[in-house]
């Protein structure tokens, strides 16, 4: 099980020893060429709708580094989740392959029983075989238990919170000036009472840091403070670069930001570090994304400092669309409003483009042309078989893998499609497809929550609703389906040939509070 040693501060290091591990690594020689096994660093930010930055058009955004590197790069502005919350999206981005084949649900608990199964194969596993050096900082979402932690998934280290961080019952925030006081923040006025095997207390576990670190697992802390959690992911990021600087290395960076945290905790269940309080026009939001930007500056910066920028892919997107139910506490879908709809929830967790459709862009020096774009349809499923492409691994033949290697879209092949057909599943049921530049519903409904709307509610559409996506990019008017019979019958007949060759695979659905991540039961899981 996990060590529950209660192993302190990552920021507790010493400056000066890693001050000097910076100098030293800077001065080595023998850097690859760009192509020779280049770097990759992933960053995937939590719940960031299409309209969240600046450089997708947000008025009273800070994102200046987000915007800078996306200028300097290319601008994928057709970049598709592989599903529309949290832990399905995870999978997809990791594996490949549509989450239906993994058996993995929408979302994990955070006592669940079942996780990512370990004949998954990840993108960060087939690194480790070749030679690469492999870390993930930040949310992992795709099993709790030691077992299916990120060690177990082809991760060197780890630092992060092994859920959402609205997951749990208690967090704390540290002062940020003399005249506050550490405060626990609960979400279960009951929390205190002794930690039982009780279904109906399946959340009673205060939101833990974990660390993975030489096959050894340690809550760090448990509740975690959340005005220090971000700093801690930055210097654990730009220390693992520093220490592999002449090593082909893999950084995934899923973000904790900008999900809503624990119910009751702070002015639109927002939080952000200390130094990036009350610093943005758009309130306690704007906060938590400037600060996801200080830390991509931070890691970036930190790459050119050791002279490897030339040696580094970058991607940035979203795991999915903004979790609109949580008013402003929420991201913009931008554009994407499915105005059709009829209701305002068309974000997170459903299939209109709000849920879906990601900000995204990728950048490297001397390799991608700056202030490109690309309209070219590209998914979170084509991440895995683009770096196996680049690393010069062979794509996996032991299984299906569903994505593509879109890096001929980046090098400006726009003549084809790189995803003629693109399936948008909830659940078990293919809600839409994307053909092209055409997109065909046969289920609408709301995001995640709902919303109190007569016409906010399920419609299954027969014909499919067909809209036009280049020229109608918020589905405001539905494609006359006769007139478009043609399309309508392609995607219906690639549906269901589609349908009748794939298999659902399964995991153990069961929860219960022995597979919780607790440092210590006795202290009902809070350990100071």
């Amino acid at each position: 099980g996990i060590n529950a040693e209660y192993g302190g501060s990552f920021n507790e290091m010493s400056c000066i020893r890693f001050l000097l591990l910076v100098v030293f690594v800077s001065v080595v020689t023998g850097i690859r060429a760009p192509l020779e096994k280049p770097n990759f660093i992933l960053f995937f930010v939590d719940d960031l709708g299409y309209g969240d930055v600046g450089f997708t058009g947000h008025p009273t955004t800070k994102t200046p580094n987000i915007d800078y590197y996306a200028s300097q790069g290319m601008r994928l502005t057709t970049w598709y989740s592989g599903y529309s919350v949290c832990t399905a999206s995870r999978t997809s981005l990791l594996t490949g392959r549509y989450v239906g084949r993994t058996g993995m649900p929408g979302v994990l608990g955070n006592m669940a029983k079942g996780g990512l199964a370990l004949n998954e194969t990840t993108i960060a596993s087939y690194l480790q075989r070749d030679g690469y050096v492999t870390a993930a900082v930040g949310k992992w979402h795709l099993g709790q238990r030691e077992m299916y932690l990120p060690s177990n998934h082809g991760f060197d280290q780890y630092l992060g919170i092994p859920y959402s961080v609205d997951m749990g019952n208690l967090v704390r925030e540290s002062p940020c000036n003399k005249n506050e006081q550490e405060r626990y923040i609960e979400m279960d006025l009951n929390f205190k009472k002794p930690y039982i095997d009780d279904p109906e207390q399946l959340t009673d576990v205060p939101l833990p840091l974990v660390q993975q670190l030489k096959n050894e697992t340690k809550i760090l802390e448990q509740p975690l403070d959340l005005r220090k959690l971000n700093p801690q992911y930055a210097a654990f990021a730009s220390q693992f670069i520093a220490e592999n600087a002449n090593n082909p290395f893999f950084l995934y960076v899923p973000f904790s930001h900008v999900h809503t945290t624990i119910p009751g905790t702070v002015p639109d269940m927002q939080y952000a570090s200390c130094a990036f309080l009350n610093t943005t026009d758009r309130g306690v939001f704007g906060d938590g994304l400037a600060e996801v930007d200080w830390m991509i500056g931070s890691i970036l910066k930190q790459v050119e400092k050791l002279g490897i920028a030339e040696n580094t892919f970058v991607i940035f997107t979203s795991d999915n669309g903004p979790w609109l139910e949580q008013r402003l506490g929420s991201g913009s879908a931008g554009i994407f409003t499915g105005r059709y709809s009829g209701y305002w929830n068309t974000g997170k967790g459903s299939t209109w483009e709000g849920g879906i459709r990601e900000p995204a862009f990728v950048y490297w020096p001397g390799q991608i042309k700056p202030g490109s774009q690309s309209d070219r349809t590209v998914s979170s499923l084509d991440v895995l078989p683009t770096l196996l492409y680049l690393s010069g691994n062979p794509q996996p033949t032991d299984r299906i893998i569903d994505g593509k290697n879109f890096w001929p879209v980046v090098k400006g092949d726009n003549g084809g499609w790189l995803n003629d057909f693109l399936y948008h599943y909830m659940g078990h049921t293919i809600n839409a497809v994307t053909h092209n530049r055409y997109k065909a519903h046969f289920v609408t409904a709301p995001g995640l929550g709902g919303c109190d709307l007569d016409s906010c509610k399920q419609v299954n559409w027969n014909p499919p609703l067909l809209f036009d996506l280049w020229q109608d990019p918020s589905e405001a008017f539905p494609l006359n389906s006769t007139q478009y019979s043609d399309v309508i019958q392609r995607i219906i007949s690639a549906k269901t040939q589609w349908e009748a060759k794939f298999e659902f695979g399964h995991i153990d659905p069961g929860s219960g509070d022995q597979y919780a991540v607790c440092c210590d039961r006795s202290k009902q899981c809070i350990c100071d």
